[in-house]
């Protein structure tokens, strides 16, 4: 899969230019990538298959593997922005196969990723938010809280087996999932349909989430009995994932797409744990910016954070939020405090 404008989301819209054209630590990249590659496979197969037939007690280990997830989704986020690697091929390459071992094909995951950036906190992208009375209603808020603690991982994780259905249903779960426009008229639709039913598109989607497919059967059935361990770590990484996703954008002003909210971690934890994923109102502005550039583009600009991570990500707990409960702007800078790392 190339990054030719036929195949990827245009991100024109949306967006804003990176800064300083800065080459990613390419090297550094594929050590992560190999790490993470290998962890999964010692989840998947490893584990069950020598480990576990030693002593049950080596399933413990699936707990530090299910917490480095949001590592994982970031190693492949950098692969979604294209800069992972300076070759496409290779970045692209990689990270189709970190893409099947989180779960889902990478065409989807790139698509639902850089559509969020077109058009984040749009009528199209502001999951926590609901018109009227609506939000306070109990099928909203079931909703809201199904997608919250694991739902938004297990419906891409489900787009594997949806992925190798005959193209027509492919395509009217497209129009469904896509369809609708914001206010200006704007819609995912048809990047969408680039994206994924192009033939060469419709290939790679259907090679990759056959791969999904045949990867986690495979673990299960290499699991046996043990299969709920297999299980448990997968509603973990389905909760992290799911959890993390909107903390960045949770109550923040509507209809600005840049706007995001930058997260207060530990430095050497914020890289070690997510590559300064934090740092997540510099990505927006920078999308094209690699992750070791993040923290010195955030000191240069004289940026803050919102608040720890952790107390910041819980305020998402409070369920959904009716449109007028949004501020009208962006909040005014607050000046820098204690809890900035340095």
């Amino acid at each position: 899969m190339s990054h030719d404008k036929g195949t990827r989301p245009d991100l024109a819209e949306g967006t804003a230019a990176p800064r300083g054209g800065a080459v990613p630590p390419w090297r550094l990249n594929l050590v992560l990538a190999v790490a993470m590659a290998a962890l999964n496979l010692v989840q998947l197969a490893a584990l069950p298959l020598w480990l576990l037939p030693l002593d049950m007690r080596w399933g413990l280990l699936l707990i530090p593997i299910a917490l480095t997830t949001p590592l994982l989704w970031s190693v492949l986020h950098e692969a979604i922005h294209g800069i992972l690697h300076p070759l496409d091929a290779v970045n692209d390459g990689i990270g189709r196969g970190l893409a099947v071992l989180f779960g889902s094909p990478f065409r989807i995951l790139r698509l639902g990723h850089l559509m969020h950036h077109r058009f984040n906190r749009t009528e199209l992208d502001r999951t926590e938010v609901y018109a009227g009375p609506d939000a306070a209603s109990p099928g909203a808020r079931l909703i809201y809280y199904a997608r919250l603690l694991a739902g938004l991982y297990l419906a891409e994780f489900a787009a594997s087996a949806a992925a190798l259905l005959p193209r027509r249903w492919v395509a009217r779960f497209v129009a469904l999932t896509f369809g609708a426009e914001d206010g200006d008229g704007r819609s995912m639709r048809r990047a969408a349909e680039r994206h994924l039913l192009e033939p060469h598109a419709m290939r790679d989607l259907r090679l990759d989430g056959l791969a999904v497919v045949a990867v986690f059967a495979l673990a299960f059935w290499f699991y046996g009995a043990a299969w709920w361990m297999l299980a448990l770590a997968l509603l973990g990484r389905a909760f992290l994932v799911s959890f993390l996703d909107n903390a960045y954008h949770y109550g923040t002003p509507p209809d600005d797409v840049l706007f995001s909210y930058n997260l207060a971690l530990p430095r050497p934890v914020a890289a070690a744990a997510m590559l300064n994923f934090n740092f997540h109102a510099v990505h927006h502005r920078h999308p094209a910016l690699p992750w070791t550039q993040l923290p010195r583009v955030f000191d240069e600009s004289g940026d803050v954070h919102e608040g720890p991570m952790a107390a910041v990500a819980l305020r998402q707990l409070r369920g959904p939020l009716p449109l007028s409960g949004l501020p009208a702007a962006a909040r005014p800078r607050r000046l820098k405090t204690a809890i900035t790392p340095t």
